[in-house]
């Protein structure tokens, strides 16, 4: 064999092998990617809540009248009332798929926004005649109207302004490893131009 052909099978294994070492580096970096993406978003899965407190007396008075206005017998209660309001996103709800082949993360649908409140009530004062006594019927309707005048004072669009910057913080992650890894981000959902436009800053 002549020198020519040993040194031309030399380089040509040498090309082989260098093909063949940074193919098996790309498959590892986009298999370490796969895995550090699909991660961040298992991670994601939770949810994201803003919460706020809003606190209240509430005082109710009545009375029972005999006689014309001759005899008056009251009733009165104070309650102290206290309404939890939360607005979240159950991540949970999250749908996103990973192609790995591609590169491509597909953000297809983000949850709405839910808005509960939680309300707690102490009675703080009850004063009642034998002849004028609050039955349950009474008392449930009164908690009921307390709840609702603290309700009318809770500021829903703040809390969820709250919660929408909470959920986008944390959206923010997936965005930033494709960015990393070299990946592209299909969002298919309204919050997609806000993520792009941090993630550009």
């Amino acid at each position: 064999m002549s020198t020519y052909i040993k040194y031309l099978l030399i380089f040509l294994a040498g090309i082989f092998l260098t093909y063949f070492f940074v193919s098996q580096t790309k498959d590892n970096n986009k298999s370490e990617a796969s895995h550090t993406i699909a991660y961040a978003i298992q991670r994601l899965n939770k949810m994201v809540v803003a919460e706020q407190t809003y606190a209240n007396f509430y005082s109710h008075k009545s009375q029972n009248t005999y006689l014309g206005d001759l005899l008056s017998f009251d009733k009165n209660v104070l309650l102290k009332v206290e309404v939890k309001a939360q607005a979240s996103y159950n991540l949970n709800e999250l749908v996103v798929d990973i192609d790995s082949a591609n590169q491509v993360i597909h953000i297809k649908r983000i949850p709405e926004v839910k808005v509960e409140t939680y309300p707690d009530i102490e009675f703080f004062d009850m004063k009642q005649s034998t002849l004028n006594q609050f039955t349950n019927e009474d008392l449930n309707g009164i908690k009921k109207r307390a709840i609702e005048e603290v309700i009318k004072t809770i500021n829903l669009s703040n809390l969820k302004v709250e919660a929408r910057e909470q959920l986008i913080y944390n959206l923010e992650e997936i965005y930033l490893l494709a960015k990393i890894y070299g990946w592209e981000v299909q969002d298919d959902t309204p919050y997609a131009q806000e993520l792009e436009n941090k993630i550009k800053l």
